[in-house]
């Protein structure tokens, strides 16, 4: 028999003396687990029976949330087994005897602050629409200082980084009505800062926005409307490289290692030549960003400067930061600290598209743009692994994680970095599931502009196609899709619960959220055939059943409930 309790991954504190505790034990073995717990020093024990949660690929996890007299924390499990008989599983593994409850327990010494991680106030029921600024919408009608490309200019016959569309805040702004329609509550914006390409992403001054945007009065403006109408705003923070006109890097280019900046840059030979790109880069010898250095102290204080800088002169609720997976993490963990100390709802988001365990701990993001669960789903959408294959290794990585901090995962089914879902699915009805899955998974959602119009575009650039506009070109039936999804998303309890359990009912994939008040089952039937299931629970008992799809309401008498699932189809199931 296997049994695995990993310190990293299977404990956290919830308060200071609430622990959340997993065990994983091989399937077919055991019949109950008990969890024994005591303060560290005072050995008088306390026993609590652990629930089982799920099965994940060959092994049964159990969990407990138990309160500890005191932060010092010292427990390890009693099991047993089917034919009767116990074992112990404490830090030294599996005994049929222990020696000394001291020495032998595993420990969590004490429940410090930082070790209780406490997620943004307002990421309940939150959904975020990412704006790519160039491309939203026009607002202004003056002449520009740069040629404006027609609104929908889409052959890139030229670097996408050169076209201009125009967009700008007072663009963004005259639309906050569409926001309101839509029902979403937070707009992310790639980057605003002064800069010599469209997409922004290589930063001349961190200190200024884009005069294509707007000015800094403009953007004051926009944030402020946002606000009044109950919409936050974050903004995309690019620390990884700069671009080649910052102040830094042009003094590196005119003095060498005469300048007090080129410890900044990794400069591999000199003089500095633009054209030759030999500095370390963004990527691949991409020129026009210059990797910087974030493990120098001077450079995490002028990006600190900057950060601090438009939280209080603009009041903006979150930061996204470019190529997160790249920076130094002690200037994570400063970042975090120091942002915190001054506005403590402030919602931190990496730039991670992989795996992310040794990024979210607690110490670092709130949360990173969830690119994997995305993929996972995306494969089993696609054909590429049948529903139990994508319930594992969803709840399997999943649940690394401390699930108060899971539910801060910025979930996405494209971004201006991919190309969008309805052009990587190929298909109008696959990519309404994915929108469900978007909308229902636990995390936070966030939508790329235009999915829920149902756009089309490949790889960058064509992802940044200009916005639709013309609502004679807008597919009405995503966006009611969407607009019909938020307001589950944003008024369900169990939708924005901590719980949540993915499973398998031949190959229809479901995701079960719970709340004390409400069960919400999701499930996918991407396939082509119709597929009928069944739900059994004891919940579902003498309860008010609804069908998001159809609209149906029922009384439900059973403890099942049948449901037919068309091809390519979904249906969620609100259970009060």
């Amino acid at each position: 028999m296997q049994v695995i309790h990993n310190q990293v991954h299977d404990i956290f504190a919830l308060s200071k003396n609430r622990f959340y505790v997993k065990l994983w034990v091989q399937r077919g073995f055991a019949k109950n687990v008990t969890l024994i717990f005591s303060d560290r020093y005072d050995l008088d024990v306390q026993k609590v029976k652990m629930d089982f949660y799920m099965n994940v690929g060959n092994f049964e996890v159990y969990t407990a949330q138990v309160q500890n007299k005191t932060p010092r924390f010292a427990y390890k499990f009693l099991i047993e087994l089917l034919d009767g008989s116990f074992k112990v599983f404490n830090q030294f593994g599996l005994l049929d005897t222990e020696e000394n409850l001291y020495f032998d327990a595993f420990q969590f010494p004490y429940a410090n602050e930082a070790d209780m991680f406490e997620k943004p106030s307002f990421t309940e029921g939150l959904v975020v629409y990412e704006i790519f600024p160039d491309r939203f919408k026009r607002g202004k009608k003056e002449v520009h200082s740069k040629k404006l490309f027609d609104w929908d200019y889409c052959s890139w016959d030229v670097p996408g980084s050169e076209v201009f569309l125009g967009g700008d805040f007072a663009g963004i702004k005259e639309k906050i009505e569409y926001f309101k329609a839509l029902g979403i509550n937070a707009i992310y914006l790639t980057p605003i800062f002064k800069s010599l390409s469209s997409h922004r992403y290589n930063v001349d001054d961190y200190f200024d926005v884009d005069p294509l945007l707007g000015t800094k009065e403009e953007f004051k403006e926009l944030v402020d409307s946002l606000h009044e109408n109950g919409i936050r705003i974050i903004l995309d923070m690019v620390f990884n490289h700069t671009g080649v006109g910052f102040f830094a890097f042009q003094d590196v280019i005119k003095n060498g290692e005469n300048s007090k900046y080129y410890s900044w840059y990794n400069i591999k030979s000199l003089p500095v030549d633009i054209q030759k790109g030999n500095y370390e880069t963004f990527a691949t010898n991409v020129k026009s960003m210059p990797r910087i250095n974030t493990s120098n102290k001077e450079v995490q204080d002028f990006f600190l400067e900057v950060l601090k800088y438009w939280l209080l002169e603009f009041d903006v609720d979150g930061f996204r930061f470019d190529v997160a997976n790249e920076l130094d993490k002690n200037f994570i963990r400063r970042i975090r600290n120091e942002l915190k100390s001054i506005k403590k709802d402030i919602l931190l988001i990496g730039e991670v598209m992989h795996r992310s365990e040794n990024f979210l701990m607690g110490d670092m993001f709130d949360g990173v743009m969830n690119y994997f669960s995305w993929e996972v789903f995306a494969r089993y959408l696609m054909g590429k692994y049948d529903a139990e294959d994508a319930s594992r290794i969803l709840a399997d990585y999943r649940l690394k994680f401390n699930p108060v901090l899971f539910s801060c995962q910025l979930n996405l089914i494209g971004s201006h970095d991919t190309e969008r879902v309805l052009t990587r699915l190929g298909n109008r009805k696959l990519a309404m599931l994915a929108a469900v899955y978007n909308l229902t998974y636990q995390g936070i959602p966030m939508i790329y502009y235009g999915d829920e119009i149902g756009m089309e575009g490949g790889h960058d650039p064509d992802c940044r196609r200009g916005m639709i506009w013309e609502e004679e070109k807008q597919d009405k039936e995503i966006f009611d899709l969407y607009r019909r999804l938020i307001d589950l998303k944003k008024t369900s309890s169990a939708l924005n619960s901590d719980n949540i359990r993915e499973f398998s009912i031949g190959d229809v994939l479901c995701f079960e959220r719970k709340s004390e008040s409400e069960i919400v089952y999701v499930l996918f039937n991407p396939r082509k055939a119709l597929q009928k299931i069944r739900l059994w629970s004891e919940f579902i008992v003498n309860r008010e059943i609804e069908f998001f799809s159809t609209q149906q309401k029922i009384k439900n008498y059973s403890c099942y409930i049948e449901v037919e699932l068309s091809p390519e189809s979904f249906e969620i199931v609100v259970v009060k």
